[in-house]
């Protein structure tokens, strides 16, 4: 059985967090089953691309202290009719998720699928 390479950073973190991330890795591999999985400990991120370039990450999980963002790059221009998205930058948003009903969220699979459809992936 091969080593989960995301183990190093998330063993950094509470089991609660550590549980949300598990959680968000499956609902993203569902969704965007044609993504790469890359581990950047120094950002403390798992990022998913379409490609081999940074430019190509479609989303990326990143742990915080007490929750896990839910972080789409291109998050400016996703519809988000239920204002689930948050942040102030030039392009990237992400969703707050504190706990299992944030990730089994039908808003928050919806931009997941709506992210995988504008990066050709559905």
């Amino acid at each position: 059985m091969t080593a989960d390479p995301a183990e190093p950073l998330l063993k950094k973190l509470s089991p609660e967090v550590r549980f949300l991330a598990q959680q968000l890795r499956a609902k993203v591999k569902d969704v965007m089953p044609g993504t790469t999985e890359k581990v950047h400990l120094g950002w403390g991120a798992i990022h998913y691309s379409a490609g081999g370039k940074m430019r190509d990450v479609v989303v990326a999980v990143h742990p915080q202290r007490a929750y896990v963002n839910l972080e789409f790059g291109d998050g400016v221009d996703l519809p988000d009719p239920a204002h689930r998205l948050e942040g102030t930058g030039k392009r990237l948003r992400h969703v707050k998720i504190r706990g299992t009903p944030d990730v089994k969220d039908p808003d928050v699979r919806r931009l997941l699928e709506e992210q995988a459809r504008r990066r050709g992936l559905l």
